[in-house]
């Protein structure tokens, strides 16, 4: 953006303190709520909300604020998202680049060597009378009942950050074509797990590389 001071050099400065020269006066009032609605809109987060400005002098004309909200892509599931607005008082512009929002992941022992129950593949729920669970043990073995056949693999789980390693083995019972659509398509995305995180709830979701997620409560 042709008028604004590079990204990072604010992000920086917003981080250590508030300059010298930044503005509290009453008269930037209706400037106050002029930058604030461009950046709620330039987020577009669901339940945003901004922070106060940052004000860099009458020569550069650039209020600063940070929006915080949730990103609003149904794949997202609800993420927090933190984002740096630049606001140009002059010509009303406005530029918004995320910035880093640490999510600290779940205690592994909240998470392992628990039985998991799954309700939803992939945003369809598991077929009535059927059973689909997953065990994370500390042994470094997953496994449960995929449906129809049971399943084991060898596993990592750093932090929320997951990965199951092939092969994946289990038992060759032939079922109703929907449970075996439904098996192949949990273990389909189980092979690709990336994330394994507890909801605030305390429901477990683990996500696959393409953004599908299994979703899981306990048994």
């Amino acid at each position: 953006m042709r008028n604004l001071i590079p990204l990072a050099g604010v992000a920086i400065a917003c981080a250590i303190a508030t300059p010298v020269n930044a503005s509290t006066s009453k008269s930037w009032m209706q400037v106050d709520k002029a930058s604030r609605a461009a950046c709620l809109k330039a987020a577009s987060l669901n339940d945003a909300v901004t922070g106060p400005p940052i004000r860099y002098s009458d020569r550069l004309l650039i209020d600063a604020r940070v929006v915080t909200g949730t990103w609003p892509q149904p794949h997202m599931k609800g993420a927090k998202a933190k984002m740096l607005c630049l606001y140009h008082r002059r010509s009303k512009r406005v530029e918004v680049q995320e910035l880093a929002y640490p999510i600290p992941p779940a205690p592994q022992a909240m998470i392992k060597d628990v039985w998991w129950q799954a309700y939803s593949i992939d945003g369809k729920p598991v077929v009535s009378g059927s059973e689909v669970t997953l065990m994370l043990g500390s042994d470094g073995k997953v496994g449960g009942k995929s449906g129809c056949n049971g399943y084991g693999a060898s596993y990592q789980l750093d932090g929320s950050s997951l990965k199951v390693f092939p092969p994946m083995i289990g038992t060759m019972m032939a079922c109703a074509p929907n449970l075996m659509d439904q098996e192949q398509a949990y273990r389909a995305l189980m092979e690709k797990a990336t994330i394994a995180s507890l909801t605030t709830d305390g429901k477990l979701e683990v996500v696959s590389a393409s953004g599908a997620t299994i979703r899981f409560t306990k048994k």
